[in-house]
């Protein structure tokens, strides 16, 4: 039996090729919560607030448990007022089967008291979102 034998073939291993495909994978599903996540804030956010468009959204999220914390900001368009705003906001909300749920959102400028609160709830539930 002869063995083949190549050289110069100086392309990728195939263990890499298997660690960039797990990559890709783990980064498409966390991509895919936070668009979840996202979807959550913003009907939270059109349900509950003078908001007529949510124009674009900016977060930083932790998951313990159940429990989610959700730290952004938000340019919006209000239903009464001319124009965009944009305002930072925290949220409190859970994990309900394979959906997001945003129960308590504060506007920072808006509820600064209410802010605090949830800040406080997810600090001490360890769901507190870090801002580098």
């Amino acid at each position: 039996m002869a063995k083949i034998v190549k050289f110069g073939n100086f392309e990728e291993k195939p263990d890499e090729n298997k660690e960039k495909v797990i990559d890709e994978v783990v980064s498409q599903s966390q991509t895919d919560e936070e668009m979840q996540i996202k979807k959550a804030v913003e009907e939270h956010i059109l349900v509950n607030f003078a908001v007529k468009e949510v124009l674009e959204m900016d977060i930083v999220y932790k998951i313990n448990k159940a429990d989610i914390g959700v730290i952004g900001t938000v340019v919006y368009e209000h239903k009464r007022r001319g124009g965009p705003f944009i305002a930072d906001f925290i949220a409190k909300g859970y994990k309900n089967k394979n959906q997001y749920i945003i129960d308590t959102l504060a506007f920072e400028a808006g509820e600064p008291d209410l802010y605090r609160d949830i800040f406080n709830i997810l600090k001490a539930k360890k769901a507190l979102p870090e801002i580098d």
